[in-house]
């Protein structure tokens, strides 16, 4: 089962403090939604309201259309995995993935039969008698989202799942949250500060800052043209150029560039370190020394000081292959269309 959900203008109070401010979203049946952003932006309060564990202090709250506001956990057709798994230690898998089954009723052989059928669905069908003391906590990890998946919630809401696991393991398991969600079909909503997490596994991004949404939409489009300066800087990092508007365009110490100013006053040209490298670019920004350069794998990260802006220090992903060295100077230029800009903080 999956269905709809839409947040209407929620906002929050814990006593003085407003944890979140008019937030509005609607979410597609089986989309995957991740809310990310900085701890204490609002994103597992918002998470909270969701799963009704916190009841908002205004708006509504409505899920396949019906008005979930003020029902209980237990009565909305929702279930939450959080980052810790709470198996039961003296339990078998089955009886763990099956508790929630039991627990609405249901008959022993029918939900050992569901419980094996979601083990199967995480790659765990040989391991239905074992107990959680003896799986790795990637296998637990899996268990739990099995046991999350098998009462069949129209909403999955997931708090941080991954974050107790190692880098490795992390990436394997956001593949195999993405292939079980599009197996399932299920409406996922993820909470999340990890923006290489997010960008993998989500169909829509909603950003979140101070209780608010920043911006929202595709990871591609999130990551390249993002629509606030705050945005631009939590998904990776950035190149913050000064700027000022001009009657071409905008200013910069690089030149002149055909670009819409969004103000009058100081501007932020924004440059992800990828649109920076030493080949032909419409910006050019000429000769700069390496402060340092360090092995990547897939390139070279290196900080860098231009020439016409020296107390400017500009990161750059240069290719592998071809690693600076400290001190070098080389010759830099960039692809305005890979730019954003925006009002100066």
């Amino acid at each position: 089962m999956t269905a709809p959900v839409s947040i209407q203008h929620v906002d929050h109070w814990f006593g003085t403090y407003q944890a979140l401010t008019d937030i509005e979203m609607e979410i597609a049946a089986g989309e995957y939604i991740t809310l990310l952003g900085p701890s204490g932006c609002g994103k597992t309060t918002l998470l909270s309201v969701l799963g009704g564990f916190i009841a908002p202090s205004v708006g509504r709250v409505l899920i396949g259309g019906a008005d979930m506001t003020h029902v209980p956990p237990a009565k909305r057709p929702t279930t939450t995995m959080f980052q810790d798994y709470a198996l039961f230690p003296h339990m078998t898998l089955r009886d763990n993935v099956g508790f929630g089954l039991r627990m609405g009723g249901m008959g022993r052989r029918a939900r050992h039969a569901k419980a094996e059928e979601m083990l199967g669905l995480v790659g765990l069908a040989d391991a239905a008698n074992k107990r959680p003391h003896e799986l790795s906590g990637g296998q637990r990890q899996r268990v739990a989202l099995a046991r999350a998946l098998a009462v069949s919630p129209d909403v999955l809401l997931l708090d941080e799942p991954l974050g107790a696991l190692d880098l490795k393991l992390r990436r394997a398991m956001q593949d195999e949250l993405k292939r079980i969600q599009r197996a399932v079909g299920t409406t996922f909503v993820h909470v999340t500060h990890d923006q290489e997490e997010a960008m993998a596994i989500a169909d829509r991004i909603v950003v979140m800052n101070a209780g608010q949404i920043e911006d929202q939409g595709p990871p591609a489009r999130i990551y390249q043209k993002p629509a606030s300066l705050f945005a631009a800087g939590f998904m990776g990092e950035m190149n913050r150029i000064p700027a000022k508007a001009s009657a071409h365009g905008i200013e910069t110490p690089f030149g002149q560039l055909p670009l819409a100013a969004p103000g009058a006053g100081p501007l932020t040209l924004c440059l992800r370190p990828e649109a920076i490298g030493t080949g032909a670019g419409a910006l050019f920004i000429g000769p700069a020394t390496v402060r340092d350069a360090a092995f990547f794998g897939t390139h070279c990260r290196a900080h860098l000081s231009p020439e016409a802006a020296p107390d400017l220090t500009l990161i750059a992903h240069l290719p592998a292959a071809s690693c600076p060295a400290e001190g070098e100077t080389i010759t830099l230029a960039a692809d305005p269309a890979a730019a954003s800009v925006f009002e100066a903080a």
